[in-house]
């Protein structure tokens, strides 16, 4: 995720190239360093956590990097707030209490499925500002204020600048309450203990349903384990050496509630949403309206502390992009720090950037349905990257066409090809719109930034930034109208800003090899008879490699870009998968915009077997060159390697294969079954195969990638083509806990709730009955199946079902639990003991709260049943059967309560009958005792 990310190329071969970059047993001659595009951010707004967890395989089909996600905490504004207004950083959602997003356990969930999917988990850090509320308010004082800070009295602000302070650094933006880092007012700010006098002050009194700064024991897992791992560290910008502690994961009691400023409070934040929740970086909001020194703060707060370790062993640091609203070059470049020195990790250095919003403008500004004012001139050198070292190599700026505060350039197309064809990290904005439409904020995005009903654009231009997106920079061409620039020896892409109809005919120099033929991969091609598919490289007299070429003009379309690249290995069919018992079909063809978010377009492939096998065959590649076939031999490939999720030991050598960052074979096998390459063979076509061991995967999504490689031997950059299939693992039944059965409230026992959790996080559906019979078949089970034994689905794994007029006894809770593929399970769950006033206690089984003859007949037609009928109050020893040593039970129960002699005689009469040895013996022993007994309490 950072900048002038390098890949390397070697003079002989892909394979060869592969062996250098990552350590393998053959060594290239000579490799170089290029630029490389870090793969695409997708910035996924107004999309439940839930339903991006359900879409993760559509995320990693489009094949973003990294995803983007609003401020996670609770708005002070309501539920239906984006997130801004910031109110409690710590209360990301919970079961019953969700933010517009969901709760603190979707995040986390979405976290590691991100991580499978190779994606990284980014969110907006508000630093500047709480909500709109302040000590104007009285009722808001009287409840708390914010959670965790401190709104003064008398005439002093608190942890806040004063209402009548204004600037960009002390005023309010928007009218929210701006925070004074300066100040430092000592407190614990997430109360624990009620009786500590450094806490900060607590809340009277409930106000439209806040409450805040009151102690609770829980708090303590919102602070660092003192007495865990200890981290020094040396801060060069303050000169100061720290320790640093961890969140203590498997105890969060553990955590030791300390004294801190307001900044000091941010920092904790920050370090506990990477830590505990999964946060791989941030996008830092309203940078400008804080000092320059607050993210030196920032840098310290998230050096060094995401636990999730790179394949290799070394620490993926925290990437963040601070938000400044300004064109000036020379003020955003202040925010870039690219400090971090692998030699030396004991000192805080910064892995931060900033959103470009000098190209931005930039874009919009030349990139207008006014083909008239628009300039190349004015765009291709107007960005952070050019002005930070007079290169545009990546190493500064990150670059977006639109994102949730306007709309950007009106030939949207146009601009994302231009961003995302260069070095450097990159944006796309999609608001999926699932909370509505007509939302003044955020504004709309890229409906089709996954594909699907509104088109391929996005994610075919994403696609190509991918396979094509290596090589250093080179200007082919600039004019008014008209740019071309080349990936050197990669892609050449060709951008028109004209609005109206027709091509304009270039000859461009290229880094190409004569006779070299490239590939139009846009498809826009197809727009225009008059476009080719296959552009021929010659050489010219000057012995320089050129090609002519057309550019495409808008016609009103946005499709004035075209990106010509070395063409690729092909499959007809893709991967291959063996044993597949299903699949659950994707797509979507409704086009409204609730459909768009929440449709899964991907196919899941559903396996059930203990083993599978992928494979790979590529075709020889063939070129359509003027109406003549020509072939392009080193498209066959030379070489693939497969990778499911980031990156497991499939191939049984012990070992990921491929584990060096940022290169492009990160996470990778290599095949150990079939490996035939298509190049250099009789035909042109190749074949991979790999057995895996489904035993290795955990249940549910997995993603796999098979990447073949066009040969190289020309010190290129690495060219290659993904070929993917995300798959289901289904080999085992859902399994389910039950987490509680507690009263609904407090003191009323007959008022149950059934909170459940799904163990492998594949239930997608749960049913839940109370005291159904242990025998009953699966079949009677599920024909029971109905709206009324129907459970709430309350949080990401979680179901919950309220029981009312629960009796006295032993209860057995049975949950019938679903997945996506219909596999279920069924499972019981018993000696869930209540004691309440319906029913005198165990024995009582008429729950009438007597002692009687019918509670005799009503154990006996139990009993008789052969558990397929069950009765709470006849389980005396909770193991969910009413069986013989609940007929002892019962017996000495009847006894105890002074049951009548005839409802005694009467059971003891019917447990000498059963057919068990000794039974009718044991039972003469067992009245005489009672007998006895009575007499004695008589």
């Amino acid at each position: 995720m950072r900048f002038s990310i390098k890949a390397f190329a070697s003079t002989t071969s892909i394979r060869n190239l592969l062996c250098a970059a990552m350590s393998l047993h053959v060594i290239a001659s000579a490799t170089y360093a290029v630029d490389t595009s870090a793969p695409v951010t997708l910035q996924y707004f107004e999309g439940n956590y839930n339903t991006i967890n359900a879409r993760a395989s559509d995320i990693f089909m489009a094949g973003y990097g990294n995803i983007w996600l609003p401020p996670p905490g609770r708005a002070e504004s309501g539920d239906q707030s984006v997130g801004y207004d910031q109110y409690d950083r710590f209360d990301l959602g919970s079961a019953g209490h969700e933010t517009l997003y969901g709760t603190e356990t979707g995040l986390k969930t979405l976290a590691n499925t991100l991580d499978k999917t190779g994606t990284n988990l980014h969110i907006d850090l508000v630093w500047n500002h709480n909500g709109f509320s302040d000590r104007s308010n009285s009722d808001f004082v009287n409840s708390g204020g914010y959670p965790g800070f401190w709104l003064g009295e008398g005439s002093n602000d608190g942890d806040f600048h004063g209402p009548f302070e204004g600037g960009d650094l002390n005023g309010r933006l928007s009218g929210l309450i701006d925070i004074d880092h300066s100040t430092n007012h000592q407190f614990i700010r997430n109360p624990v203990d009620a009786s500590n006098p450094q806490n900060v002050p607590a809340g009277t009194q409930d106000w439209w349903g806040k409450l805040a700064n009151v102690a609770d024991p829980n708090n303590a897992r919102f602070y660092t384990d003192q007495q865990g791992t200890a981290h020094t560290y040396y801060d060069p910008k303050s000169g100061q050496t720290f320790t640093r502690y961890e969140f203590n994961s498997s105890d969060p009691t553990a955590g030791d509630a300390v004294p801190e400023n307001a900044l000091g409070y941010l920092m904790r934040n920050a370090q506990w949403l990477v830590e505990e929740i999964g946060v791989d970086g941030f996008r830092l909001d309203a940078a400008k309206h804080y000092e320059g020194w607050v993210l030196d703060y920032f840098d310290r707060a998230v050096y060094d502390t995401n636990p999730r370790k790179l394949l290799d062993g070394s620490t993926q640091h925290v990437f963040s992009y601070v938000e400044a609203l300004t064109g000036d070059r020379g003020y955003l470049d202040t925010f870039v720090q690219k400090t971090i020195d692998p030699n030396n990790p004991g000192n805080v250095g910064g892995n931060r950037d900033a959103l470009d919003f000098a190209n931005f403008f930039a874009l919009k500004q030349n990139l207008s349905n006014n083909g008239f004012q628009n300039d190349w001139r004015n765009l291709v050198n107007a960005g952070m990257d050019v002005y930070d070292d007079g290169q545009k190599n990546g190493s500064a700026g990150v670059t977006f066409v639109n994102s949730h505060d306007d709309f950007g350039a009106d030939l949207s197309n146009v601009a994302h090809a231009y961003n995302l064809m260069q070095a450097g990290n990159s944006i796309v904005y999609f608001n999926s719109k699932e909370h509505g439409e007509g939302r003044d904020f955020p504004k709309d995005g890229r409906g089709d930034a996954l594909g699907g009903v509104y088109g391929d654009t996005i994610t075919t231009l994403v696609n190509i930034r991918n396979t094509h997106g290596r090589g250093d920079y080179r200007e082919r061409w600039l004019s008014k109208e008209l740019h071309a620039y080349e990936r050197g020896n990669a892609a050449l892409v060709l951008l028109n800003n004209r609005t109206d109809g027709g091509y304009d005919e270039r000859t461009l120099r290229v880094d190409f090899a004569p006779n070299t033929y490239l590939v139009e991969l846009t498809g826009n091609h197809n727009k225009s008879g008059d476009i080719a598919e296959v552009l021929q490289v010659f050489q010219g007299n000057d012995g320089n490699s050129y090609v002519t070429t057309r550019f495409l003009r808008n016609d009103g379309q946005d499709q004035g870009y075209l990106i010509y690249g070395l063409a690729k290995p092909k499959s007809e069919d893709g991967i291959e998968l063996s044993n597949v018992d299903s699949i659950l079909t994707g797509g979507n063809t409704d086009s409204s915009s609730y459909a768009n978010a929440t449709k899964r377009l991907t196919d899941l492939h559903v396996i059930k077997s203990d083993n599978f096998e992928i494979k790979l065959e590529t075709q020889a590649v063939s070129l359509n060159f003027n109406g003549t076939t020509v072939r392009d031999a080193d498209a066959d490939g030379d070489a693939a390697i497969f990778k499911f999720d980031g990156g497991l030991d499939l191939n049984g050598n012990g070992n990921v294969d491929h584990v060096t960052p940022n290169s492009v074979a990160y996470g990778f096998e290599e095949f150990t079954g079939t490996n035939q390459a298509g190049y250099g063979s009789l035909n042109g076509n190749g074949l991979y195969a790999q057995n895996i061991d489904a035993s290795l995967l955990a249940e549910g999504e997995h993603y796999i990638t098979i990447r073949a490689f066009r040969h190289r031997n020309d010190g290129g950059p690495a060219i290659y083509e993904d070929f993917k299939k995300a798959i289901y693992v289904d080999r085992l039944p859902p399994e389910s806990k039950l987490t509680s059965f507690n009263a609904i409230t407090e003191g009323t026992n007959e008022s149950r709730r059934v909170v459940m959790n799904s163990v492998d996080m594949t239930a997608n559906n749960m049913h839940v009955f109370m005291d159904l019979g242990a025998n009953l078949t699966d079949a009677q089970v599920l024909a029971l199946l109905s709206g009324s034994s129907q459970s709430d689905h309350t949080d990401q794994g979680q179901w919950e079902k309220n029981f009312y007029g629960v009796k006295h006894g032993n209860h057995a809770i049975t949950i019938v639990t679903f997945e996506i593929t219909g596999t279920y399970n069924i499972q019981r769950f018993a000696g869930q003991y209540t004691s309440t006033i319906l029913g005198a206690g165990l024995g009582d089984t008429d729950f009438d709260s007597n002692y009687d003859i019918d509670d005799v007949n009503a154990f006996i037609s139990v009993f008789e049943s052969d558990n397929m009928q069950f009765n709470a109050a006849a389980d005396f020893d909770g193991n969910g059967l009413i069986d013989n040593a609940d007929i002892l039970l019962m017996s000495a129960r009847l006894a105890e309560v002074g049951a009548p002699n005839t409802a005694i005689n009467a059971f003891n009469a019917w447990a000498g009958t059963i057919p068990e040895p000794g039974m009718a013996m044991l039972f003469g022993t067992v009245s005489l005792l009672a007998l006895r007994r009575r007499q004695r309490v008589a």
